[in-house]
């Protein structure tokens, strides 16, 4: 059954197109959107839930926003014309949108893939396209604009995908009962942004709050540096002993980009009071490797990467978990710890995604460990940026508060909808290229001492650039999901090529400069 599933959403990016010449020699839309008279007017592609398609010329949403109208065809399941003229569609029916007019109605924002992405791409992304910049929604200081603290959901690349994402929060600072964050859209991407909630975590004042890995809040001290730290290009302790962006890194491997290596460290002299318990903190970000094989994921679908997209979010949650399987192939971070009798015991993992900010997590150790102890990271090779490794002796923290935005501004004015949108559960906030919110948070009580983690949730859609339409290739993109192990080895030389200057072009490149 899970090959069967696979198989068939992978025929899309084989593309029909390809299947009906030989038998039916019926029309395809998405050819004709590609003849030089059609490219350059605006469209309106409807992907519905049902895998019909409506090819639109000259639409409009109706004043409440559920509708869409306009002139065009509309096509079965096989891509039969089933009608022609004046058409009419309900938006809680479509799976996605795709166009390249970027005037749509605010109702069909969260649904749209743009495929107008030159515009405005930098000449570094010219140049190098799988290193463009790319970005789910980035936050900052307002005080300092230039570092970034956190990103959001990086991994909800699709409305089927939306997910919560928890990131710490260690360098901002409260003005006396006011936290503000910056939140930006920096690149070719719409977000949809469904809530990002304060999470303030009461402390005492000279102990901090870890995140554990899953869910729940951890109170300890500083962590502790390892005193031994050795990756197969020799001691690695430089640089995990303090957060310091000096970050653990080795390249990717030459022939697969699945192949995984191992760090391992040691605590010689671990301490911990009795009602303590001990974890593993790791601080990492991954590198562009995930980034770059997105990106070329895309480029290999080329003009039916919208209609393959739609066609994964019509799937059950058990087939899109399958055909997610390139993902599993890269893995998390797996920690494990060596036992008295010799084994290495799986512990836990980490699979915090993007490149753009570090998170910190706490991995808990058994209540048996003891020093000395030693420990074993395993991850892929070129995908992981560690930046500190230490031990904590922590104990339960206080119960958090949660604060959702009590004021949001858009160019330093209040945005009331914006504010609703983020409040309302049942709503969302929209964002294209250049739009920037501050959201203001209101303190519960300015004599506690707080740690502060950002929860959002929502999920993203990638504007198609032109510059990766050139390598469309079916065949290649079937490869990705039917057998990803080949296609990891194939892409290799391939990555190994820009990976050098893969991080200079990325942050060269982005849509919007820093501010």
């Amino acid at each position: 059954m899970r090959v069967r599933t696979v198989v068939l959403i992978s025929i899309v990016a084989l593309g029909s197109a390809c299947m009906k010449t030989a038998e039916k020699n019926l029309f395809n839309p998405d050819a004709t959107l590609t003849q030089p008279d059609v490219v350059h007017s605006s469209y309106l592609k409807a992907h519905m839930n049902d895998g019909s398609l409506f090819v639109l010329t000259d639409w409009q949403a109706n004043d409440t926003g559920q509708r869409v109208t306009g002139s065009g065809t509309r096509y079965d399941f096989d891509r039969n014309v089933v009608d022609a003229g004046q058409l009419e569609l309900s938006i809680d029916s479509v799976a996605l949108f795709e166009t390249n007019d970027v005037r749509v109605s605010s109702s069909m924002v969260p649904l749209t893939v743009l495929t107008a992405g030159s515009i405005g791409v930098t000449v570094y992304c010219i140049a190098n396209p799988k290193a463009c910049f790319g970005s789910c929604p980035t936050f900052y200081d307002p005080d300092d604009p230039h570092g970034i603290l956190a990103e959001g959901f990086s991994a909800s690349i699709a409305p089927s995908l939306e997910d919560t994402d928890l990131d710490a929060l260690p360098a901002i600072r409260p003005h006396g009962n006011i936290v503000r964050l910056q939140m930006r859209n920096e690149a070719l991407e719409t977000h949809v942004v469904r809530w990002a909630d304060l999470i303030a975590v009461p402390r005492p004042a000279d102990r901090r709050v870890y995140a554990l890995v899953g869910a729940g809040f951890v109170e300890g001290g500083a962590p502790i540096a390892p005193d031994l730290c050795i990756a197969p290009e020799g001691n690695c302790l430089p640089a995990v002993t303090i957060g310091d962006r000096q970050e653990r890194f080795s390249p990717a491997d030459s022939s697969d980009l699945a192949a995984r290596e191992q760090v391992e460290i040691e605590f010689r002299s671990p301490a911990a009071a009795d009602n303590e318990r001990l974890g593993l903190v790791l601080v990492s970000r991954q590198s562009l490797l995930p980034t770059y094989i997105f990106y070329q994921t895309l480029a290999f679908m080329g003009a039916r990467a919208t209609e393959w997209l739609a066609a994964f979010e019509r799937q059950p949650a058990e087939t899109r978990s399958e055909v997610l399987g390139l993902i599993a192939r890269l893995g998390a971070i797996e920690v494990e710890l060596l036992t008295v009798d010799g084994r290495w015991t799986r512990i836990g993992q980490v699979l915090e995604t993007g490149p753009l900010a570090s998170d910190t997590r706490v991995i808990p150790l058994p209540a048996y460990a003891a020093g000395p102890i030693r420990l074993r990271l395993t991850l892929t090779r070129g995908m992981w940026r560690i930046d500190q490794l230490g031990l904590v002796a922590f104990t339960p923290a206080a119960e958090p508060e949660r604060l959702p935005p009590s004021t949001v501004l858009r160019d330093g004015e209040p945005d009331v909808q914006a504010l609703h949108w983020l409040i309302d559960r049942d709503a969302q906030l929209s964002t294209l290229p250049g739009d920037a919110y501050e959201l203001v948070y209101r303190l519960p009580d300015t004599r506690t001492c707080y740690e502060f983690f950002l929860e959002s949730r929502g999920y993203y859609l990638e504007w198609m650039r032109n510059e990766w339409l050139a390598e469309e290739n079916p065949l290649r993109a079937a490869q990705l999901f039917l057998d990803p192990s080949t296609a990891l080895r194939v892409m290799a030389p391939e990555f190994k090529r820009i990976e050098p200057d893969m991080e200079r072009v990325f942050w060269s490149s982005k849509y919007v400069s820093d501010r």
